[in-house]
């Protein structure tokens, strides 16, 4: 097999130009990330999807997006479900917390399955950051709330609602954004709390859920452990994602574009990789570009492969159980969360 890149690439258009399928060939990034630009119709990404993995000749090659549900939603229009954003459960949550569980993984496993029909292979979730009044509107909604506990649980049923219909969960953003008062994607947000502090709320869900296959790191700064963001800190991935809260799955950045990071995109990309992080992610860029970000990296270091092959592992020991109707499911679910 030939070398594999670390890039997870982000593509323009609504079909592969020869000039981004030749790449693919030439590169071959680890994933596709398939954003709500390049989705007309379900039967048109569904064969997108299977000319990326054509293209670099791996069958099993990851396909993600980013579907939360409410505004984070990728895959939307008439031939998706429309599916509830997170804080669209706090009601149920204070009313009947095992039902608000049972009824999270249901959704869950209904997205995903609904997503695994059309050749997806991983997602952008579950939001594990805490929600705090005050703080940048970036996560708001995206967020159970404020308690620890509860952010965790509700996520655990994320993850095993992707799992079973064989979708990686990746929680994110590791070790917490929902703190920060700026949002990543503008500028560079500085969170000052103290790591013992943190311990026993922004990091707390991550740490109950340290089993989830892969995870996105965030663009914040966590000033007491390092100046720089979490995404381009060796001391932040090393002492506070792998040891402080025990993280031993596959690492992705957040997207490279985003302004919490300085410089040239090639700049960034190596940023992330010799900061620790496994997969560099880039929603945008050209085709001629993403050779150039490619001569920065390195191919998937043995450590990066062999946590890859764990979290594909991981993947195949979980019974599949594939929603058969998606849209039925989400129907009674949001019933259920406008009786609330």
């Amino acid at each position: 097999m030939s070398v594999i890149s670390p890039l997870v690439l982000g593509f323009q258009g609504t079909e592969f130009s020869p000039a981004q399928l030749q790449a693919f060939k030439e590169i071959n990034p680890y994933a596709l990330m398939v954003m709500r630009r390049n989705v007309s119709s379900r039967a048109q990404i569904a064969r997108l999807n299977a000319q990326f993995r054509e293209a670099v000749g791996r069958a099993d090659a990851v396909i993600t997006t980013d579907q939360e549900g409410g505004r984070i939603q990728h895959l939307e229009g008439p031939d998706w479900p429309v599916y509830p954003i997170y804080a669209q459960f706090n009601a149920l949550i204070k009313r009947d917390f095992a039902l608000a569980k049972k009824t999270m993984r249901r959704a869950s496993r209904a997205l995903a399955s609904d997503m695994a029909n059309a050749g997806f292979t991983a997602n952008c979730g579950p939001v594990l950051d805490l929600a705090f009044s005050g703080a940048s509107e970036v996560i708001s909604d995206r967020s159970f709330g404020e308690d620890a506990d509860v952010v965790a649980q509700m996520g655990e049923q994320i993850i095993a609602g992707f799992m079973e219909s064989g979708v990686i969960p990746m929680m994110k953003h590791i070790p917490g954004h929902g703190r920060a008062m700026e949002d990543s994607h503008k500028s560079r947000p500085i969170v000052d709390t103290d790591l013992t502090e943190l311990d026993k709320t922004d990091f707390a869900p991550f740490q109950k859920l340290k089993h989830c296959p892969w995870a996105m790191v965030s663009h914040v700064v966590y000033s007491d452990c390092d100046a720089l963001p979490a995404t381009i800190s060796q001391p932040l991935i090393s002492e506070v994602i792998r040891k402080r809260i025990g993280y031993a799955g596959v690492l992705i950045s957040d997207c490279v574009y985003m302004e919490s990071l300085q410089g040239p995109i090639e700049d960034r990309c190596q940023q992330v990789q010799q900061a620790g992080v496994d997969l560099v992610l880039s929603c945008h860029g050209e085709a001629h570009e993403w050779y150039q970000w490619n001569d920065k990296l390195q191919p998937l270091a043995p450590d990066a492969l062999q946590r890859l092959a764990r979290a594909e592992q991981q993947m195949s020991e979980v019974k599949r159980n594939i929603d058969p109707d998606p849209a039925a499911t989400m129907s009674d679910v949001w019933a259920l969360l406008k009786d609330t």
